[in-house]
């Protein structure tokens, strides 16, 4: 403990680094063990993999809660009340931003730091080893929808999640308490996904939500809905994906940095700072699935590029603010950008020529109409951007009960399916389609779910300020239908992807909109855009 108080503040910022970035390289190698896992792996290989993610999770463990760490993180002032780092990491830096850089990294190491000494190394191995189990058996149960096949694990899985709430400080059956700053388990969650988000506020954002946007389906239903059909055509899978690629080039996506590949699920994962890698499938019966999964996934990739420069480059700064705000990216570039009509005057006539046959007597105006009809449907990664956020509010409700204890497993099938007809009017009829169709849970992301409806948000805000930024959205539909994507790119990074996660998302939202999260962003996008397309 005494070197510490014989270290300047700079020799100890470049120590807080090289630690940081030993543990960033540990990152990498666990996301490429389980990029491997999730699309090349063989058969038999799944029981290794488990032990090998386990291994370098304890590592990585040992290393962020090491007294070593604990003792850097003192001499820059994070443990006198001011996670900030205080004027202490104002001496190791010249520039306002590499200042700022520094400043987030003590913060993000010293809140990893105080969360990783409550759990025992043995219970983060546990963890890593029962989820990589986990995936390969959720895999399974779903291609055979079979929920007895998963079902142990996920038990196995509720448990673990269970005891790291509690062990974060999290009260079962408990809300926040103002007085005792009590969190219950699910806010314990929800807080590693969505920093200084609870679930109180998810839940009335979310009860609005339901209101706008089953108010919003009736109303589309009354209008009649436009045919689609052709999206289920025959489409030739490789020039499906030269398509998708085309689209992500022009979107600023760099290919010297990242690759693209198929999964059962698709996903981002960042492999290296360089290594930024996008998945798809091609299994859905309709073209516009794995095109719109490309873009979202584009958009995620984006923010991952973006926000590992020269300031940030393998560090853990070069992340996005919050899961909720690399959804906003992700959904921005997937519906409101790629679902738009701006967009398709640019893109369609390409689309036509090379699937003249499957498009033949099919105008710019009904095709459009076709990516955007809204019809409540069983998978949520298909749903349209008004029955998703429907999608979300079932996964949040049933996490809560899952974790709170009110639900077993054993009704959770029965349960998913009676909330389908609730909310959105269909009822699952296989286990694949309903209760096994997500992937998360076998990963142990409880109190995930809710920042893809949270990014839903955050996005329609900052696409109001894009917009006014650029001098209205007449202008920025104008660089759409040139195809200029990279304008669009451009601001987002300069805006959001660049800082990646020098500021909290509560700020970042502020910072980039000038005002906090305004939900009435969202339903007036989707209330205009859905009056023009179906006239009422």
């Amino acid at each position: 403990m005494e070197e510490r108080f014989y270290m300047t503040t700079q020799e100890a910022m470049r120590k807080l680094e090289a630690l940081d970035r030993e543990l960033v390289l540990l990152e990498h190698i666990a996301a490429t063990l389980s990029w491997d896992q999730q699309t090349v792996i063989s058969e038999k290989g799944h029981d290794e993999r488990a032990m090998q993610m386990a291994w370098v999770q304890g590592r990585h463990h040992e290393l962020a809660t090491s007294d070593a760490m604990g003792e850097l993180l003192a001499k820059l002032g994070a443990d006198g009340g001011n996670p900030e780092g205080g004027a202490c990491v104002q001496e190791t830096a010249d520039s306002a931003e590499a200042i700022q850089r520094n400043r987030a990294l003590v913060r993000i190491r010293q809140e990893a730091w105080d969360k990783g000494r409550k759990l025992p190394a043995s219970l983060v191995e546990k963890f890593a080893e029962t989820t990589g189990m986990a995936h390969s058996a959720w895999v399974k149960a779903r291609q055979e929808s079979d929920w007895s096949i998963f079902k142990p694990l996920l038990g196995d899985i509720i448990a673990l999640v269970k005891e790291k709430a509690v062990r974060y400080g999290g009260k079962a059956g408990c809300g926040v308490d103002v007085a005792t700053g009590e969190k219950s388990l699910y806010d314990v969650l929800l807080d590693e996904y969505e920093p200084g988000m609870d679930t109180a506020t998810v839940a009335t954002l979310f009860k609005t939500m339901k209101h706008d946007l089953q108010e919003l389906l009736t109303d589309i239903a009354r209008s009649g809905q436009p045919d689609d059909s052709f999206l289920y055509e025959s489409y030739p899978v490789e020039l499906q994906d030269k398509f998708g690629k085309e689209i992500l080039r022009d979107m600023g996506f760099d290919f010297s940095r990242g690759v693209t590949g198929l999964a059962a699920h698709p996903f981002t994962s960042t492999i290296g700072c360089d290594d930024i890698r996008i998945t798809t499938r091609y299994t859905e019966p309709s073209v516009a699935s794995p095109l719109f999964s490309t873009i979202h996934e584009g958009g995620h990739a984006l923010y991952e590029q973006g926000a590992s420069n020269l300031l940030t480059h393998g560090t853990s700064v070069a992340n996005g603010a919050s899961m909720a705000f690399h959804e906003s990216q992700s959904r921005l570039w997937e519906n409101i950008i790629g679902h738009g009509p701006a967009f398709w005057e640019h893109y369609y006539p390409r689309f036509k020529r090379l699937f003249p046959n499957q498009t033949a007597g099919i105008g710019a105006r009904s095709f459009i109409r076709g990516i955007n009809k809204v019809v409540p449907s069983m998978i949520r990664v298909n749903a349209d951007e008004v029955t998703y956020g429907l999608h979300i509010i079932l996964r949040f409700e049933l996490e809560q009960a899952l974790i709170g204890g009110s639900l077993s497993l054993d009704e959770l099938p029965e349960l998913w399916d009676e909330k389908m007809v609730e909310l959105l009017g269909v009822r699952p009829q296989t286990a694949a389609d309903g209760v096994l169709q997500d992937v998360h849970w076998a990963g142990g992301d409880f109190g995930y779910f809710p920042t893809y409806a949270l990014g839903n948000l955050y996005g329609a805000q900052i696409w109001e300020t894009l917009c006014q930024s650029f001098g209205g959205l007449d202008a920025v539909d104008g660089l759409l239908r040139q195809g200029d994507l990279r304008s669009i790119g451009s601001w987002l990074n300069e805006h959001i992807y660049r800082y990646g996660m020098m500021y909290r998302p509560a700020d970042l939202l502020a910072r980039v909109t000038g005002r906090p999260l305004d939900a009435g962003c969202f339903t007036r996008y989707l209330g205009d855009k859905y009056r023009h397309l179906y006239g009422f």
